[in-house]
């Protein structure tokens, strides 16, 4: 009797391990919420209408239980995290797409061109177009304050500037040395970003018209020149990282 009654107990706790197991496994990993109704929240959230939007991608995250929604409409990319247990918003990113005619007041746009906050950029260090090679010119927001972000490098250093749009006023400046020891730091050896994304099309087999290019930065680490540059296709993120000298593709990653 007392071995059955052993037993019994035995079994009790099992289930109720077991019942604990399943409770944590629809808590932790059960999705309340489907990817396509993520989407329709994220939508919601940011005021848009499913017909205007593309999506860049969407992920699952396991570890913060939430979907991962990026997308963008005619003016803004939108970066939005949501909750799959509760549908709850987590995170809201919302920026200002390349090259977007941005409203002022409703009713005008953007008065300074891509030309012109390249030739103040130029100005400011007191070089000329031939003497330069630009990796990114786009409009951002910066503290409420629409802005060209102009990025650009010469023989010696690299430039990161971002102009005003509307008083055309330099706020922000940097400028770096292209220094080091290594083989391939001198920028006259450079293929430049044209032909960085030239190799990097070829080996994803795209053409420029299929792309949006986001970034496109020449970057100096441990003596080693690199183009970084990441651009997305039907879905997919590309992420590329090629040598800025032979043009050797050092890094490739796609991914939703």
């Amino acid at each position: 009797m007392k071995k059955w009654k052993i037993f019994g107990i035995i079994m009790t706790v099992v289930l109720v391990f077991v019942l604990i197991g399943l409770c944590l496994y629809f808590f932790l990993f059960k999705e309340s919420i489907t990817e396509t109704e993520a989407q329709n929240i994220a939508y919601q959230y940011a005021g848009v209408n499913a017909s205007n939007v593309t999506i860049l991608s969407i992920q699952k995250d396991r570890e913060d239980r939430e979907y991962e929604i990026r997308f963008y409409d005619d003016m803004y990319e939108y970066e939005i995290d949501v909750n799959y247990n509760s549908g709850r918003v987590i995170n809201f990113e919302k920026d200002l797409r390349d090259n977007a005619h941005i409203n002022q007041g409703g009713n005008t746009t953007v008065s300074m061109s891509e030309e012109e906050a390249r030739s103040i950029a130029l100005q400011r260090v007191g070089k000329n177009q031939d003497e330069v090679t630009f990796t990114r010119v786009r409009i951002d927001r910066e503290n409420g304050v629409t802005v060209y972000d102009v990025y650009f490098y010469d023989n010696e250093k690299e430039y990161e500037l971002s102009i005003d749009v509307n008083t055309k006023e330099v706020i922000s400046y940097k400028e770096d040395y292209l220094t080091g020891t290594g083989n391939n730091t001198t920028t006259s050896n450079y293929i430049g970003a044209d032909r960085a994304k030239e190799i990097v099309l070829n080996h994803a087999g795209l053409s420029s018209s299929d792309v949006r290019f986001s970034k496109v930065e020449l970057d100096v680490d441990y003596h080693i020149a690199t183009y970084e540059l990441d651009f997305y296709y039907n879905y997919y993120e590309y992420d590329y990282e090629i040598d800025a000298v032979t043009g050797e593709i050092l890094k490739y990653e796609r991914g939703r």
